[in-house]
């Protein structure tokens, strides 16, 4: 370095010695002390030093520096004319407008100081005098700053308010994320009944996907993921050169958190403005989630081709695997090939194209040694092996076990929420009391039920009555399946109708139909009797013709046997068997209007507007005349098999969120609109287990053995006039399950073998059989917590036999209600005559 002095003239101008440049000094240094000056052209260094601080500043640059090892070369006497010989074309620059230089403070030894490790340094701050160049100290300056300022204010601070905009409304564009997951509907042990969506994206967590298949995907996409922050800039730059220089778009610079972003706008133009607002929502989404989340809602939500969205729907559709099942890199890379066109990529529709596309990302993968060499001769092998699935798109992979339970819940949902629409918002796990095993058996058993009934030639349409009905679909007899768990209510299938839920016929019998029962509300009659202790299983009746007449003595009603067969007396306990008409008549007309309408209130109508609008009182009742859906039936039944009680019908258990917040629980739920409490005694324990003692008869007659069923079960069917309605109800241990068959229009009937014996009661035994082989539903025993007595009657009589009966048998009783003793006297003429029967 050489001492500047000899360089400084008076006011502060300064000649560089190495490039002759001229500069000035804004401020010249007054503490003594050593500094450095530097060329602001060529950098070139020298030192000027200050040795007293009360010189000025001109004297100061006139001294010669005394210090013998600071010694620089001697000027020439006319610095000016040797600079201006040497740069001849320079001009002298005014002093305003020459550039400033830097000078900064240096450490020197102080003097007489004879060893280096005990030298002191004499220091102070560094201090840093600056000219600007001649730009800056124009009006060029002015303009400059007023630009920066302007594109502050006309594009900074907008940005800055749509950022603001955008992240205020990045919470409901998250809830885009939940929408179209699907919603699962699950048996009672966490089976998978059926799935709904209308556009189904994946749900797999991050850290299911297979680690290569995570790194082909940011390979294809986004190799930069993790290290931007949702705007690739450099990406960008380098596609825009290449699209200028192409003149045509042939390279894309989308992170996968804006692709994430565009999936959550849905928009796809190619279009300024929506690249605009996608890159707003990517670097808001960015700023509010981590990056694994990104990547785990991308690879759940890229649209794959075929109706697949994410990859695990992807995987399902191609290669028929789950996701994380995935060990081929192959079916890794096609999966990973066909995000930026899954139409021209599919290999099922361009496979040439989609080859080449897998040919590419393969030799690039290979190039960074994500993959080995190997693969690239793998890849006609590979697509040659491809197998096309059998349907085209996702939605032919629907699966839905109970269309009819899935419409159910869809009514639940909007019970909860009118605005829930779970073919759109998704996401929801739906618990329900079914049986997954119960509920595919019930639609196949009764298909070929019917099947082979049409085959025998047992169904007819026959136009029975003019109506005003509008029912459409009347081109097919049609069916109800209806189980329930009698100790909770819980339902265990439900089948809604013959040819299955589909868009034209979505009406579901089981639940929504209401149609008159005939015979099979005989067991509900003879209940009441039962339990009033009107009634008992030995008791005689006589059966025959009944004719009303009203005030005038006009006949106004006369019911009669199926056939008009009448047996003369009979004993209540085969009158059910062979569904008496006359006696059921007989027993209503005993109990009164006023107690039939206590029972059937409690069993039915247990609400006071529902029993207004439904119940009337009338004789008829007794023989089926009101309509009742197989709902309702099977629940009516339930309580022969629980001990009098019935619970209320419901079928789902539980449903979540899709954030698995849980909305709704069976807890309280009138889930069928039911208008019942939840627990309600209908009859006495000991009158349900007599009950069960006369339906047993009844089942029996109807030929539900023929079908092979040998189980225990007590029930009974019902044929509605012109045998427009065929019914078999009936109870078994774990069960009580109803079924109607029948055609929608009521003005047609099925013909004279349309009965519940020959059309319903055998498909309730074939089911029952096929739950008993699969092992669905245990063999029991009914249970009662308080049991009839058991007496020795009179076959004669009905009565408690005496030594003189010559026929007896034993029967049940309410304790507190037995009968007399039989007061026959065998040995005379007349000794079937009953005299007294009840004392």
């Amino acid at each position: 370095m050489e001492n500047i002095s000899v360089y400084l003239s008076e006011g502060g101008s300064f000649t560089c010695p190495n490039c002759n440049n001229k500069s000035k000094v804004s401020k010249l240094p007054t503490i003594p002390g050593v500094y450095k000056i530097t060329c602001y052209k060529c950098k070139h260094q020298v030192i000027h030093k200050v040795e007293n601080s009360s010189v000025n500043e001109s004297e100061s640059f006139k001294e010669k520096n005394q210090n013998p090892n600071l010694q620089s070369p001697t000027p020439s006497k006319n610095l000016k004319k040797q600079n201006t010989d040497i740069f001849p074309n320079i001009p002298d620059l005014p002093e305003a407008k020459k550039p400033f230089i830097e000078i900064n403070k240096v450490k020197i030894p102080e003097p007489n100081k004879e060893s280096n490790s005990t030298k002191k340094t004499k220091e102070s701050t560094d201090t840093i005098f600056y000219y600007l160049p001649p730009f800056f100290q124009s009006k060029w300056l002015f303009a400059f700053l007023f630009l920066i300022f302007f594109l502050f204010v006309s594009l900074g601070i907008p940005l800055l308010e749509t950022y603001r905009e955008t992240e205020s409304k990045l919470d409901d564009l998250l809830q885009e994320l939940n929408k179209n997951k699907p919603s699962l509907i699950l048996d009672r042990d966490g089976e998978k009944i059926a799935e709904i969506y209308q556009k189904k994206i994946g749900n797999t967590r991050l850290a299911d996907y297979p680690p290569l298949m995570k790194e082909i995907i940011l390979n294809v996409e986004d190799r930069g993921f993790y290290d931007h922050g949702g705007i690739d800039y450099i990406a960008l730059v380098r596609a825009g050169i290449k699209n200028t220089l192409t003149m045509k778009y042939s390279q894309g610079a989308s992170t996968i958190t804006q692709q994430l972003a565009r999936i959550l706008l849905k928009d796809r133009r190619k279009s300024i403005s929506r690249k605009y607002r996608e890159a707003m929502v990517a670097i808001a989404l960015e700023a509010r989630m981590d990056k694994d989340k990104i990547l785990e809602a991308y690879l759940n939500q890229v649209y794959l081709g075929h109706g697949a969205f994410g990859l695990e729907n992807a995987a399902l559709y191609y290669f028929d695997k789950k996701v994380k099942d995935l060990k081929d890199p192959m079916e890794m890379i096609l999966l990973a090939s066909l995000a930026s066109a899954p139409h021209k990529y599919s290999p099922f529709k361009n496979k040439d194209l989609a080859k080449k596309r897998v040919r590419n990302i393969t030799n690039m993968l290979i190039s960074r040694k994500v993959i080995s060499d190997e693969f690239a001769s793998k890849i006609e092998p590979f697509f040659t092996g491809l197998k096309e699935p059998s349907f085209a798109t996702v939605f032919g992979a629907r699966y839905d076990s109970a269309p009819y339970v899935t419409e159910h819940v869809r009514q639940v949902l909007k019970s909860i929420d009118p605005d829930i629409n779970i073919y759109d918002v998704g996401g929801y796990k739906v618990e329900t009391t079914l049986s997954k095993k119960a509920q595919e058996i019930v639609p196949e058993e009764t298909s070929a039920h019917l099947t082979e009934l049409k085959a025998l030639k047992k169904i007819s349409k026959i136009k029975v009555k003019e109506t005003n009905s509008k029912v459409e679909n009347t081109d097919e007899v049609q069916t109800a399946v209806i189980g329930l768990d009698p100790l909770t209510g819980a339902i265990i299938f439900m089948h809604g109708g013959a040819a299955g839920f589909h868009t034209e016929d979505q009406f579901n019998r089981a639940v929504q139909m209401r149609r008159q029962t005939g015979s099979a509300i005989k067991p509900v009659l003879y209940s009441a009797g039962v339990d009033t202790g009107s009634i008992f299983p030995s008791m005689k009746m006589l059966d025959t013709p009944l004719v009303f007449r009203n005030a005038k003595g006009n006949i106004e009603w006369s019911p009669d046997n199926f056939g008009q067969v009448y047996e003369g007396e009979i004993s209540i306990r085969d009158a059910l068997a062979k569904s008496k008409n006359t006696i059921a008549v007989q027993i209503a007309d005993t109990l009164g209007l006023n107690v039939l309408e206590k029972y059937y209130s409690n069993y039915f109508f247990f609400d006071p507007d529902e029993k207004r609008k439904r119940f009337r009182k009338d004789l008829s009742i007794s023989l089926g005349s009101l309509e009742i859906s197989p709902l309702e039936m099977a629940s009516a039944f339930s309580n022969f098999a629980n001990d009098g009680m019935i619970r209320r019908p419901h079928l789902v258990k539980s449903i979540y969120n899709a954030d698995g917040k849980k909305i709704y629980s069976s807890d309280d739920r009138d889930e069928f609109n039911l208008k019942m409490p939840r627990d309600r005694r209908v009859i006495s324990s000991d009158s349900a287990e007599i009950m069960v003692s006369l339906m047993r008869g009844s089942a029996n007659a109807s030929g539900i053995r023929s079908t092979g069923y040998k189980g225990d079960l007590a029930g009974k069917t019902g044929t509605t006039n012109d045998h427009i309605d065929a019914w078999f109800v009936a109870v078994k241990p774990g069960l009580s399950m109803a079924i109607w068959i029948g055609y929608d229009d009521p003005s047609y009937g099925m013909g004279k073998l349309g009965m519940g014996a020959e059309l319903a009661a055998p498909l309730w035994g074939k089911i029952a059989k096929s739950f008993h082989e699969k092992k669905i539903i245990s063999e029991e025993h009914f249970k009662f917590s308080k049991h009839p007595v058991t007496l020795v009657t009179c076959r004669a009589s009905g009565l408690l036999a005496t030594t003189e009966c010559p026929e007896k048998r034993s029967d049940l009783f309410l304790e507190d209600k037995k009968p007399g003793y039989c007061r026959f006297s065998h040995g005379v003429e007349n000794k079937d005559i009953i005299n007294n029967i009840i004392p």
